[in-house]
């Protein structure tokens, strides 16, 4: 059985971008007809707190002291999704001012520094040097969306200690969009790394190999899952937890997030409990 109280006592510190979720939820009654648009009704909005702010809830979960580090900017991303099946339909992205203060930390005093980079402008490369210089256990997520396809790539970072990205993410990377994933892995040469591939599971590395089936079994939302993989992992491999408890770690906490519409809660300790212990 998984201690889950086995990081109760770490200290962690979130860094990256910080991002407000809107959800603008709307009831499509179909095609324009002289344009190539959908009509839609709107009927309401919700707004999350998202990026490291929501990332470093899931650890909060499981260490009881959690710092966030973020940049002066805020990604403010604007959904419109169908309200009835949730499906986005399309997204807005505005770069806003960050009206919260930006507070620094010394990232030598934290037992795991865990890096979300979305790649809107926090993970400068000033950053970059620093935490990989200065953090005593390093994890990151470099990843790929509609803002920075193939230009947020986890070698930006000379050194983590663990690593989770999906396929996609991998696959860019590596320059290799054919080979099998295994070797994908290898080539980008990261001591400790998981990489999720959704339906199909999650595979790691830490000297040898370890595959894993996916484990949810109902999805409502998949935003935000990775990062609830990485950020309840993190923590328990700064720990030395196995490659084997890792992958489960963090595909039962993607799996409770996917069953949460946008950031409307988080990954609890006693629900991981549950669903490990299931």
């Amino acid at each position: 059985m998984i201690d889950l109280d086995r990081v109760k006592n770490f200290r962690a510190l979130l860094v990256g971008d910080a991002i407000m979720d809107e959800y603008r939820y709307v009831r499509v009654v179909g095609k324009a007809v002289k344009e190539s648009a959908l009509s839609v009704v709107y009927e309401r909005d919700e707004a999350f707190r998202g990026g490291v702010w929501a990332a470093s809830m899931h650890t909060l979960g499981f260490c009881d002291h959690v710092d966030v580090l973020t940049g002066d900017k805020v990604m403010w991303n604007r959904r419109h999704v169908e309200s009835t099946y949730l499906r986005k339909l399309i997204v807005e992205h505005e770069l806003r001012e960050n009206e919260k203060a930006v507070q620094d930390y010394d990232i030598r005093d934290y037992d795991v520094v865990i890096v979300t980079d979305f790649g809107h402008g926090a993970m400068t490369k000033a950053l970059i040097e620093r935490v990989t210089r200065e953090a005593r256990y390093l994890a990151v997520n470099a990843q790929t969306n509609g803002t920075n396809y193939g230009f947020n790539l986890i070698t930006k970072y000379p050194r983590a200690d663990f690593v989770v990205i999906d396929e996609l993410e991998a696959r860019l990377a590596a320059h290799d969009r054919d080979s099998d994933i295994e070797d994908v892995i290898l080539k980008l040469g990261f001591r400790n790394i998981i990489v999720t591939m959704g339906k199909n599971g999650a595979v790691g590395f830490d000297g040898a190999f370890e595959r894993q089936k996916a484990v949810a079994d109902k999805v409502l939302d998949t935003m935000g899952a990775g990062d609830a993989f990485l950020c309840v992992a993190a923590p328990f491999a700064a720990a030395g937890a196995s490659m084997r408890d890792l992958i489960r770690i963090g595909n039962a906490a993607g799996a409770i997030k996917v069953g949460i519409v946008g950031h409307r809660g988080s990954v609890g300790k006693e629900e991981l409990r549950r669903r490990l212990s299931g």
